[in-house]
């Protein structure tokens, strides 16, 4: 028989042992849970993704495609430079929104119309940027 002391040790041993399994199981799901990758226009047409819920699309905004439909109501073109898709956006513009410059919206597909329904925009600038205060400063 097993000595009381080392039945102790061996239960404390396979309790930190099933206490450390767990936490890493629950913080590889929280990760996997709050990582959020966007699709482009080419993959949501393809139809490999599941695009019945909310998602991100991303890509370049298309040069002459911004127009301004009602007083914070806008819509743009996002292309990957192989398709594109039409998106429509309501509310305040971020400050690096400009036509071809890479942009990310979170939203949902509008099937009937085809029309990505953006809830928020995500402006992308590229490794060059430099904020206006200091490019102001150097002229």
């Amino acid at each position: 028989m097993i000595r009381e002391n080392r039945r102790r040790r061996i239960y404390t041993i396979i309790t930190f042992a099933l206490a450390l399994v767990f936490i890493i199981f629950f913080i590889l799901k929280a990760l996997q849970e709050n990582i959020d990758f966007y699709l482009t226009p080419s993959q949501v047409q393809s139809g490999d993704f599941n695009t019945e819920r909310k998602f991100r699309l991303g890509g370049m905004v298309k040069e002459n495609s911004f127009k301004n439909v009602q007083n914070l109501e806008v819509s743009f073109m996002i292309t990957d430079f192989e398709n594109e898709m039409m998106v429509s956006y309501e509310g305040i513009l971020p400050n690096l929104f400009k036509e071809n410059s890479g942009v990310v919206a979170r939203g949902y597909l509008d099937r009937n119309k085809n029309i990505f329904m953006a809830e928020e925009l995500l402006a992308k600038h590229d490794e060059n940027y430099m904020p206006i205060e200091i490019n102001d400063g150097n002229n």
